[in-house]
């Protein structure tokens, strides 16, 4: 992940730290932060997040339908730095931050839905559910 860019060592005080979370997934680890007590205190966007059911019934007339998944879709979001010292986290050897938009903060899926409407906006019959994109014809 620090190689990827995803996190990066800190060592300067910071006012948050959340615990480290490892979760196993299949054969893998995936370690994740835990930051419930930074969600208590984020103020969320309230974007609107459409349904698969809301989108599909938007492109009604169209034949040919393909999906397009942005592969690990928060951590393609770059963190400014001061948004991503709060996302500082204990690891045994040491702690680190986020570089990059991580899974479990509370206004993560409306921030990245913003993004991707925005950045589809204008496309005619491309829509995003979360970090897959629909294009139909």
């Amino acid at each position: 992940m620090e190689r990827n860019g995803h996190i990066t060592k800190i060592s300067e005080p910071t006012d948050w730290v959340s615990s480290m979370v490892v979760v196993v997934k299949g054969n893998k680890l995936r370690i994740c932060s835990d930051p419930k007590d930074l969600n208590r205190a984020i103020r969320r966007e309230h974007y609107p997040i459409p349904t698969v059911e809301e989108v599909v019934g938007s492109m009604a007339g169209t034949k040919v339908f393909s999906v397009i998944d942005a592969r690990s879709g928060f951590l393609q979001i770059k963190l400014d730095y001061e948004s991503s010292l709060v996302t500082t986290f204990n690891t045994p050897i040491g702690r680190y931050h986020w570089l990059r938009l991580p899974f479990g903060i509370k206004g993560a899926p409306e921030i990245f839905q913003k993004i991707m409407d925005n950045m589809l906006s204008g496309i005619e019959g491309a829509r995003a559910v979360m970090d897959d994109i629909l294009v139909a014809g």
